[in-house]
């Protein structure tokens, strides 16, 4: 029985030689491993992220100066928004970072919030909210002084006086423990009118004197010298004179009398009005006293917006530098990814005229096989089920 034949095909494409040594070159820039030492290079072994740290002859890191270049005095160094020195380093990206509070800002949150230095404990600063309290209360006690002003004025006349109260609402007392009165007729009756009265009584005495020499004189020329005559005259002129002093005495006293009330009713009634007055202008004071507080807590917040602003717009742009600093470092440290990337492109653009390679080859038969299918004709013809069974059977004969 023929057996049939087998055939197997292999193909391969091949690129051309400068196309191959083209992208042989290509990935053994990005990443290739050397066969004798096991050391890896190429851009891709690396991240692009970390540069190389710059160190000195002894091996120590340096910073990067401020006048440029590098330096090993940490004195010298540029440093960071938290004061620490910048290390030098060779490529490599800055790692991502959010601008702090800017020195405007810091002032206006102590303005705000209140600031004591750590270090002598002094108060730099009281708190910027609620500073309009201390003027509040100062406002609430001229208000208080207007109110106990206009009480005052709206009392009624007393002639004896004013009972005189104390800061506790409690009536002054004399010595005697009579309640202290001012403001009374008595404060304005006139201290000389006694003098004038009595300067008043002797010159109605002096005029009665007088007067009895007259009638003396005239009853010594009548001829009626002495007798009852004479004494009824001189009872007569003494009881005029007595009469005459009553009556001016109790006109001047009367007058004065009138005059101290009325002069102490005027004082009371202007003093009502001054009271009124002062209650009025408490009542403004205290109210504009209420209005500056609000006034200087509005400026104060004022200050601190203005400051916070300032600051807001100094930490937007040193973030923003901080930012496209830190783009121009991604994209100068990627830049080598994008040249391969564009370069690889180039190749895959390139028309590749490349040769195929076929190979055909025909299996041959197997010994063993051959062995086996005969064992198994023989097996068969002397009636035996399997080859195992075929093989036994001959071995055994």
């Amino acid at each position: 029985m023929a057996q049939a034949q087998e055939y197997i095909t292999k193909n391969m494409n091949l690129l051309p030689e400068y196309q191959e040594k083209y992208l042989k070159d290509l990935l053994a820039n990005i990443y290739q491993t050397n066969e004798e030492t096991g050391e890896i290079s190429g851009i891709a072994t690396q991240s692009p992220l970390y540069g190389n740290p710059v160190l000195d002859e002894a091996g120590n890191p340096m910073f990067e100066a401020l006048a440029g270049g590098f330096t090993s005095d940490a004195a010298l160094a540029k440093t960071d928004q938290y004061g620490t020195p910048i290390e030098g380093t060779e490529g490599g990206v800055a790692a991502p970072d959010v601008m702090r509070f800017t020195d405007a800002q810091t002032e206006a949150i102590r303005r705000m919030t209140g600031y004591t230095d750590p270090e002598t404990g002094e108060v730099v600063y009281e708190s910027g909210v609620g500073t309009y309290k201390p003027f509040l209360e100062d406002s609430r006690g001229t208000f208080g002084k207007g109110i106990a002003a206009l009480d005052s004025s709206m009392g009624a006349y007393n002639p004896q006086g004013q009972i005189q109260y104390d800061a506790q609402g409690n009536a002054q007392l004399d010595s005697q423990g009579q309640p202290v009165r001012q403001g009374g007729y008595k404060d304005f009756y006139d201290p000389f009118v006694e003098d004038v009265i009595d300067s008043t009584y002797a010159d109605i005495d002096r005029a009665g004197a007088i007067e009895n020499i007259g009638q003396r004189a005239q009853a010594v020329g009548s001829g009626a010298f002495g007798g009852s005559r004479q004494a009824v005259q001189e009872s007569e002129l003494q009881r005029n004179i007595m009469d005459q002093k009553a009556r001016t005495g109790s006109q001047l006293r009367s007058a004065a009398y009138t005059g101290a009330q009325t002069q102490a009713q005027s004082a009371f009634e202007n003093q009502q009005k001054r009271g009124q007055s002062a209650g009025q202008l408490f009542q403004g004071l205290g109210s504009g006293i209420g209005a500056l507080g609000e006034a200087t807590q509005a400026l104060g917040m004022q200050d601190v917006n203005s400051l916070f602003n300032v600051g807001s717009l100094e930490q937007g742009q040193l973030q923003n530098e901080y930012d496209v600093q830190r783009a121009g470092q991604l994209e100068e440290a990627y830049e080598p990814f994008s040249r391969f990337s564009y370069m690889r492109d180039i190749l895959s653009g390139v028309p590749s005229s490349g040769t195929s390679l076929a190979a055909a080859a025909t299996p041959q038969a197997s010994p063993l096989g051959g062995a086996m299918a005969g064992a198994n004709i023989i097996s068969g013809g002397q009636g035996q089920g399997n080859i195992f069974g075929g093989l036994g059977g001959l071995v055994n004969r």
